[in-house]
């Protein structure tokens, strides 16, 4: 009697399921935690999570309780911004909350994004950014095929007024936008942002002194080669293998 085989086949809705549980948001979280490694985006953004175990918000730095990925994220920015023409405050601080959905992370051609709570210590002088909203529809539709890492760049890309997520045209405050036409459509802050994080190796170094966690990106591993002085140079004895 040959041999029989049995396959199982689980319900379309299961499987989506198990797929968003076990690869989507485990890929964004990944994601996400590589991007907060990046040494120039660590100087303007702080990602924290809530997690779905505990109920606590911790650093994306710590992976979640047993292997439950989160759906919520909590960004914190913090860099100078415009509240007047020419006129520059360096104590801006922004706090976004975003929340991923099956939906969402299933099907990133649609135009729904992730549902998005904003809010600043002070009114920024800027055509996509209030004290309590965020043109974050207009985020998405530059980050969806990348997904929340690069969501959360082009969040504070917003609010940096960096041209490539800056669409033309008033929006909230035609002032700020005729500002930002005069000012040759620069960006606020000159940050590197690491939007090539998928080619780019990032590398944790882990300081013995303080036992911080900092991260360096490195093109290529420095090898350091020690030349020893001849007189340290011992001849080894030679052994001779005999094969059987």
């Amino acid at each position: 009697m040959g041999d029989l085989c049995i396959f199982v086949c689980l319900p379309k809705t299961l499987y989506m399921s198990i797929f968003y549980e076990n690869i989507l948001l485990r890929e964004e979280f990944n994601m996400v935690q590589k991007l907060q490694k990046d040494a120039e985006f660590a100087k303007y953004v702080t990602v924290q999570y809530a997690d779905r175990v505990t109920g606590e918000t911790r650093s994306v730095l710590l992976d979640p309780t047993a292997g439950k990925y989160p759906e919520i994220y909590i960004a914190d920015y913090h860099m100078p911004v415009y509240i007047g023409a020419g006129q520059l405050r360096n104590d801006y601080d922004a706090t976004v909350r975003i929340t991923l959905s099956e939906p969402v992370l299933s099907n990133r051609q649609a135009d729904n994004s992730p549902m998005v709570n904003f809010a600043s210590n002070f009114e920024p002088f800027n055509n996509h950014v209030h004290q309590t909203a965020i043109c974050s529809g207009n985020a998405w539709a530059v980050a969806k095929d990348n997904g929340l890492w690069h969501f959360i760049i082009s969040l504070g890309a917003l609010i940096n007024q960096d041209a490539f997520v800056c669409a033309e045209g008033s929006h909230f405050n035609p002032r700020a936008y005729d500002y930002w036409i005069q000012r040759r459509r620069r960006p606020v802050n000159n940050i590197k942002w690491p939007l090539d994080l998928t080619t780019r190796p990032t590398v944790t170094v882990i300081s013995k002194a303080t036992n911080n966690v900092e991260a360096a990106i490195i093109e290529k591993p420095k090898i350091a080669i020690v030349k020893k002085p001849a007189q340290q140079t011992l001849q080894q004895a030679k052994i001779t293998i005999i094969k059987k």
